[in-house]
């Protein structure tokens, strides 16, 4: 296990996450010589891989295109949109 200060964390935390993601090896947070966290890489078991919580509503294998025509107006709308721009309803 690898230690270091509060301190030295605040100053260098991403070069620390990156470490401990790359080694695997749990580092010990210290405080005035007392140890009071413990930075661990994750486990695959504890994060949740699901795509539809991640992406939101983009999830779900929908591609750019498909997205797009469905949230593209219909012929009936466009019309009804344009008369409405030109002040013909």
């Amino acid at each position: 296990m690898n230690k270091t200060t509060v301190f030295l964390l605040r100053d260098n935390l991403a070069s620390y996450l990156n470490e401990v993601a790359k080694t695997k090896v749990p580092l010990v947070v210290c405080k005035y010589k007392k140890p009071i966290a413990v930075i661990v890489p994750p486990k695959k078991e504890l994060i949740e891989e699901d795509i539809d919580q991640f992406y939101g509503f983009l999830g779900g294998g929908e591609t750019g295109v498909q997205f797009e025509n469905r949230v593209r107006r219909g012929k009936k709308e466009r019309e009804y949109m344009r008369r409405l721009k030109k002040g013909i309803t």
